[in-house]
């Protein structure tokens, strides 16, 4: 399963549509590179498994045994072609990226059926005027994750600092995000919108979820897709061929979740050319979701619990946190609580049902984020006395985050890599919370209802082999976070047992992808992409401790609020912007005071021909307000300039728009605050920022 993108502000969402409207892509010539491969001596093993991984590590590991050197197999030729494109989503300003299609055959074991898959791939430019020449390629992972479209919403915030000596390279694995064919289902998004304030049984839901992944079958089977090749086995070998179809000579593998599995697949399988290995969150082969995801979500849990009881505040604010959750859990499977939920993939409001299952489903989805656990213990309070704000803001996001994946090829792996070594009937109970079981044992990915979801979809039987652990001694960085409820330390520590020159860490407070969530883990994985033979310097852990949960604080005042200035090159602007306030994006300020602070500043420039009347519509459009917001007044500034104000509300949080129009084109500021502090954030950031704000 893959980790949580950082938090969905509001605000970004507005920002990235601004800087859509206001910098253009730059198309790049294609051109093309192909690579023939014939008879290879790459290593590929005999009778080349279709598997499918899914997010969730091993249990039984089987004893540590050498993985045997897989037995160089003929296999027809066939022409590894990579062609520069556009890229297929917006590039972060500011940045250098070269995209393209890297074409390969759909199954390696029928390439005279003449069938390709093209995978998007886009190769970020290092800062540095001397690179190292060994690339760092990022596995996304799910499995089934997009990961090039998210990348205008956060490549800055987690991929950025690893541009500071090497090129990065991302892509789409086969059958997810642009790569061609797509086995996305959005017939499954239908059904999760369609349903959201149905009162369904598990069965009716069960049912519905078939009928919906057999449409997407059925249409995917009539384009001619081979759902059996859509595994871990055809992926790294996917990344094999783009190494070589880049030409480098060697390059640094780096996994989070089930790309750790992907990346497990690759050193086993096509082990030449990898100068490091970084596994962030491991998910080994040998998994058993049926036996182990329940227990790890309890552990994770009982952490989740402790941490706060441990904390003299938190304690104190939230008493008997587990217990309120329990009965929380209880009284709303009785009677569920009624919310609107916002959609900011498609601007739409939807009426939605929240019972107990839910409730567990969004802590358990929570525990992953080190954004997010802070939140949970005033969020479990604040629901069981009836505030939702918050609740419906987590909702809305994890709305959006299905847009972001691929439910067939998800579904391929995990048929034919985890159902295939499964059990029908096996399933480990959640020793100390049983309101886990019914979330786990009837999921399609985790439980029995996965034996027939893949007797459904029929995606093949892997190798054994891909239910073995896999041994290694490249160099190897291995993370893993305290509060990780889906992958735990211990599947980390397993892993390294077969990874004979690796370095194990565990991070306190941390949840799920480890090296994008603090300073800590980041510094300790660029050390060792500077030098994967030397163990690199972990003191920081020592200063780590458990999550700053979020308690009750004092009433926000003018000020607690300073101002310092900025200047900005993309836009050629320069103003004031509060202290502490991070740069999301180009002139984009989050104040970031939890994961759901949606408290914003844009502060942005338009060339000649943007009107305020134009990006009011594209702003309308995102977050589908009721109608375009009418004129509420103007504001002079110091400066002798007449500013047109504008305001509205979006979920309960007050907007407020500015601009002023020239020859030289539209200047903007957009604030949204918290309806308590609306007042004192429009006096002490929004209307000096008017005054302060000026082209260069």
């Amino acid at each position: 399963m893959k980790p949580l993108p950082i938090m969905y502000r509001f605000g970004l969402a507005l920002s990235a549509v601004l800087l859509l409207a206001a910098c253009g892509g730059e198309e790049p010539t294609p051109t093309a590179v192909s690579i023939t491969l014939e008879e290879t001596a790459e290593p590929e093993p005999t009778d080349a498994p279709t598997e499918v991984p899914t997010d969730v590590p091993p249990t039984n590991t089987p004893e540590p045994t050498a993985t045997a050197e897989p037995t160089a197999t003929p296999e027809p030729a066939y022409t590894a072609e990579f062609e520069s494109t556009a890229c297929e989503f917006a590039v972060p300003p500011g940045r250098d990226v070269e995209c393209g299609y890297l074409t390969v055959p759909e199954n390696r074991n029928e390439v005279e059926n003449g069938r390709t898959v093209r995978l998007h791939v886009a190769v970020f430019a290092s800062d540095s005027a001397n690179p190292a020449p060994d690339p760092i390629i990022y596995l996304e992972g799910g499995p089934g994750g997009d990961a090039l479209e998210t990348v205008p919403l956060v490549f800055e915030m987690r991929f950025a600092p690893f541009l500071a000596d090497h090129t990065f390279i991302m892509f789409d694995q086969r059958g997810t995000g642009y790569s061609e064919p797509s086995l996305a289902c959005p017939e499954m998004v239908d059904l999760t919108l369609d349903t959201l304030d149905d009162d369904l049984t598990l069965e009716e839901g069960q049912e519905l979820q078939l009928e919906a992944l057999t449409e997407c079958r059925d249409r995917l089977l009539a384009d001619g897709v081979d759902l059996t090749a859509y595994n871990s086995a055809e992926s790294a070998a996917d990344v094999a061929d783009l190494r070589l179809a880049l030409g480098y000579d060697e390059w640094n593998l780096y996994g989070i979740s089930y790309g750790t599995r992907l990346a497990q697949t690759i050193v086993r399988d096509y082990p030449e050319g990898i100068r490091s290995v970084i596994l962030d969150s491991s998910y080994p082969l040998a998994a058993n979701l049926q036996t182990e995801t329940a227990v790890n979500a309890d552990r994770a849990l009982s952490v989740f619990f402790a941490g706060c009881a441990a904390d003299a505040a938190c304690a104190a604010a939230y008493p008997d946190l587990a217990q309120v959750f329990a009965d929380l859990v209880d009284n709303l499977n009785a009677e569920p609580v009624a919310v609107e939920v916002f959609n900011l993939a498609n601007g739409q409001q939807y009426d939605a049902l929240v019972d107990g299952d839910t409730l567990v489903g969004l802590l358990f989805q929570a525990l992953y984020s080190v954004e997010l656990t802070p939140i949970m213990p005033k969020l479990i309070y604040d629901v069981r006395d009836g505030r939702t704000n918050d609740l419906v803001t987590i909702l809305s996001s994890l709305l959006v985050q299905q847009e972001f994946a691929s439910q067939g090829m998800q579904l391929s792996v995990q048929c034919n890599e985890e159902i295939s070594f499964s059990t029908p009937g096996e399933f480990t109970p959640a020793p100390n919370f049983p309101y886990l079981d019914p979330l786990f044992e009837a999921s399609a990915v985790t439980g029995q209802f996965g034996f027939a979801v893949c007797d459904l979809w029929q995606a093949g039987q892997a190798d054994p082999i891909e239910n073995e652990p896999v041994s290694s001694d490249i160099p190897t960085l291995i993370l893993a976070g305290e509060y990780d409820p889906i992958t735990p330390p211990s599947w980390g520590e397993s892993v390294g047992d077969q990874f004979s020159s690796s370095y194990y860490f565990e991070f306190p407070g941390i949840g799920h992808g480890a090296s994008v969530s603090a300073e800590c883990p980041l510094g300790i994985t660029l050390e060792f992409i500077a030098d994967p033979t030397a163990a690199p310097d972990a003191a920081c852990i020592a200063d780590m401790g458990a999550p700053a949960f979020v308690t009750p604080g004092a009433a926000l005042t003018e000020a607690d609020i300073e101002l310092e200035p900025f200047t900005n090159a993309l836009f050629a602007i320069s103003g004031l912007r509060p202290v502490g306030w991070e740069e999301l994006q180009p002139g984009t300020f989050g104040r970031g005071a939890s994961a759901l602070d949606q408290t914003v500043i844009i502060q942005q420039a338009t060339p000649p021909g943007f009107g305020a009347d134009t990006l009011l519509e594209l702003l309308v459009g995102q977050l589908g307000l009721d109608g375009t917001p009418e004129q509420s007044g103007t504001y002079d500034d110091a400066n002798g300039r007449t500013w047109s104000l504008y305001a509205s509300e979006f979920q309960s949080f007050p907007i407020n728009f500015a601009f002023y129009e020239d020859d030289a084109g539209l200047l903007l500021v957009i604030l949204i605050s918290e309806a308590d502090q609306a007042e004192v954030l429009y006096n002490a950031v929004f209307t000096p920022a008017l005054d302060a704000l000026t082209r260069d």
